[in-house]
């Protein structure tokens, strides 16, 4: 028999993992509209969701978004046979590449998460506002 916050934790996993896919997707296609705001607001949305995902309750969902986001990207790169492609090699492509390193680096940091039997930061917030996250 499964324990009730295990199927919670995998729900909320897949779910982190379909969102970076769909948001990667959402980037590749805003990225060129009306530069610059198209790029800020992709890179701005990549980077912002595992941040916020980072000080949620569940913070290895970060990983399972960055492993969403980058394999969505990572396809888009790859191009096809007919020769077309979705990322140029200009500045925009570069600069969306480079935001991949972001969501990268913002995965590999959510991979530790919080352990269960250390103190969690600042836990006299949990008694002014027991329902607020802990950033």
């Amino acid at each position: 028999m499964t324990q009730p916050g295990l199927v919670v934790r995998l729900v909320a996993h897949l779910a982190s993992l379909l969102l970076g896919g769909v948001v990667a997707l959402a980037a590749l296609m805003v990225h060129r509209s009306a530069f610059p705001w198209g790029l800020v607001l992709a890179l701005v949305t990549s980077v912002a969701v595992p941040c916020r995902l980072l000080c949620s309750r569940l913070p290895r969902t970060g990983t399972a978004y960055a492993v969403g986001w980058l394999a969505v990207f990572a396809v888009a790169l790859v191009g096809r046979p007919e020769g077309d492609f979705v990322l140029a090699g200009d500045l925009e492509g570069y600069a969306l590449i480079a935001g991949s390193l972001a969501v990268l680096a913002l995965g590999v940091a959510s991979l530790p998460g919080r352990r269960h039997h250390e103190p969690l930061p600042d836990a006299s917030r949990d008694v002014l506002h027991p329902g607020r996250d802990r950033c």
